[in-house]
């Protein structure tokens, strides 16, 4: 009876020692997928409007201009989308930049883009929304 005891007794060492084993190699796994993942990030959204309230609409040449030459020298990466939305009751095509981990910089870049868009062409605003996100992950080709 003694020896199944210590059997038993060995047993569970050892099994244990095994399930130590197994879930170190989980937390180092989950580590490292963990330092891909950023979380409680700022991001923001802008939404440029196409239409001119005197008349008229942006053109894919000027937005294309307005793009490459103003938003990508700002801020190291975004996305665009083409949507549609309505101001002041009408529908106006709109392009919506979204940049994700914005810094104070970006924010702060955020606002003298959407300045210097309402000026460059005649528009009321530029609404910027800022995001507070839980969590971004970028995931890579690893």
């Amino acid at each position: 009876m003694r020896t199944l005891s210590l059997s038993f007794c060995l047993a569970i060492l050892l099994l244990s020692g095994c399930a130590s084993i197994g879930e170190g190699e989980k937390q180092s796994a989950a580590e490292t997928v963990t330092a891909k993942v950023k979380t409680h990030s700022e991001g923001l959204k802008m939404y440029f409007g196409l239409s001119i309230p005197t008349g008229g609409n942006i053109t894919a040449s000027q937005w294309q201009h307005f793009e490459s030459t103003q938003l990508a020298s700002k801020f190291a990466g975004f996305s665009v989308v083409d949507a549609v939305g309505y101001y002041k009751g009408k529908k106006e095509h709109t392009k919506i930049v979204t940049v994700y981990n914005a810094s104070a910089e970006d924010i702060a870049a955020a606002n003298v883009l959407a300045q210097k868009y309402s000026q460059l062409f005649n528009q009321d605003s530029v609404l910027i929304a800022l995001l507070n996100i839980s969590q971004v992950s970028f995931v890579g080709k690893e």
